[in-house]
C-alpha cells in the first residue's frame, strides 16, 4: 500500500512539475487555476521530500530553480525594492545589505526562507512610486526597484532616528552620482505629517548644501 501511495505522489508531482517547470514562483492561486481544489497533504509531502521549497505561506518554488531574490521580493507582496538594499545595490551606502528591503502598498511584513530574509514597509498609495524596472538574472524578466532618489527618500521617511546633520553624515552616503533634487522635493511635497516632512526637508537641505 505504501508503494502505491508513493507512486501516486510521484505521478502527481510529475504532472505538477510539467506545468510549473518554467515558473519562478508558484502561488496557491496558480495551483488552483490549473488543478482546482488543492490537496494540501500532497504539498506537505513534497515539501518534506524536498520536491518543493516554501517561500512564505501560499508561495512555493521548485528546488532546482536558481531563483532571483529580486523577483521573490516583488512577487509575494505588491512592492518595489528600496531602502538599504537598493542603496547598497547602487553603492550609495558602503554596507552590503543581506535583508532584501522593500516598499509595499499592501502590508508590512518580514519573513525568512532558504533564499534569504525579506522585509516590507507599508507606504501610502500616493507615495508608491519612483521605481524603475531592471532586468533580473533571467533574460527579459524584470523586477521593480526604487530609483536612487526614491530609495533615499524612503530611507529617511521611515528612519525617525535621522533627525539632524550628524545622523545623516553617519550614513556615509556616496553621492558621487548627481541626485535629481527636484524629484526628491516632489515626493516631500506629498507628505502631510509635519514631523516626517521636517525630517525630509532637513535631508533635502543636507543634499543641497
Amino acid at each position: 500500500m505504501r508503494i502505491v501511495v508513493e507512486l501516486y505522489n510521484k505521478m502527481k508531482y510529475l504532472d505538477f512539475l510539467r506545468h510549473f517547470e518554467n515558473r519562478q514562483i508558484i502561488s496557491i492561486q496558480n495551483i488552483r487555476n490549473k488543478f482546482g481544489d488543492i490537496d494540501r497533504h500532497h504539498l506537505s509531502v513534497w515539501l518534506k521530500k524536498g520536491w518543493l521549497v516554501a517561500i512564505k505561506k501560499g508561495f512555493y518554488a521548485l528546488p532546482q530553480k536558481n531563483l532571483d531574490v529580486h523577483l521573490i521580493a516583488n512577487r509575494v507582496n505588491k512592492s518595489y525594492i528600496s531602502l538599504e538594499y537598493a542603496l547598497s545595490f547602487y553603492q550609495i551606502i558602503p554596507e552590503i545589505t543581506r535583508v532584501v528591503t522593500s516598499i509595499s502598498c499592501e502590508r508590512a511584513e518580514k519573513f525568512e526562507n532558504a533564499f534569504g530574509t525579506f522585509s516590507y514597509y507599508k507606504i501610502k498609495s500616493d507615495l508608491f512610486s519612483g521605481y524603475v524596472n531592471r532586468e533580473s538574472k533571467i533574460k527579459d524578466v524584470f523586477f521593480k526597484i526604487a530609483s536612487a532618489e526614491k530609495a533615499l527618500f524612503d530611507l529617511v521617511y521611515f528612519r525617525n532616528d535621522l533627525k539632524d546633520k550628524d545622523d545623516l553624515i553617519g550614513l556615509r552616503l556616496n553621492l558621487e552620482k548627481k541626485m535629481d533634487l527636484k524629484k526628491i522635493h516632489s515626493y516631500i511635497e506629498l507628505i502631510q505629517s509635519k514631523i516626517i516632512k521636517k525630517r525630509l526637508l532637513n535631508f533635502f537641505d543636507y543634499l543641497n548644501a
